[in-house]
């Protein structure tokens, strides 16, 4: 069964849905979260491509969204901006396509909730330089500061995707 709320679809085993619905008209509420509850940071989301990171703000205006980070087959190692652009799109994990690399505030949300996944190296985020076509923004993981550097240098990245809320 497929259900939708606030622009979020997942898709949930009909068993589930009729236990759940069962044990609710029965007054039992269940003793675990069902599969498809949203994670404690840090924690895998089954099924959704990736490592929980958090609630991120909508850009803009857009509609707020959570904050997924690619497993560790999602990190790639120090490569040019342009080639990590390309490279994260063309990741897949759990049937999703839709990775990209994440926008400066989100590397700092992820600076601060699962810094764990990250080496203390620099990471590119999506975002070239307002002032210099020839740069891009970085995250340094080892104390959370960011700066940019040349898109022709060397660092790492890892790709996240986004699940409107």
């Amino acid at each position: 069964m497929q259900l939708t709320k606030n622009g979020l679809t997942i898709e949930v085993p009909d068993a589930v849905v009729v236990d759940l619905v069962l044990n609710r008209l029965a007054g039992n509420e269940p003793k675990v979260a069902p599969q498809f509850a949203i994670p404690r940071i840090g924690d895998l989301w089954r099924g959704q491509g990736g490592i929980y990171a958090g609630v991120m703000r909508g850009r803009d205006g857009a509609p707020d969204y959570h904050l997924l980070v690619g497993d560790a087959v999602a990190e790639l190692k120090p490569i040019h901006w342009d080639k990590a652009m390309a490279a994260v799109v063309e990741m897949q994990c759990d049937g999703h396509k839709d990775y990209t690399l994440p926008y400066r505030a989100e590397q700092a949300l992820l600076f601060a909730n699962v810094p764990e996944l990250f080496e203390s190296e620099w990471y590119w985020s999506r975002e070239q330089h307002a002032a210099d076509s020839g740069g891009a923004w970085v995250q340094l993981f080892g104390h959370g500061s960011q700066s940019y550097g040349r898109k022709s240098d060397d660092y790492r990245a890892r790709a996240v995707r986004r699940l409107v809320i």
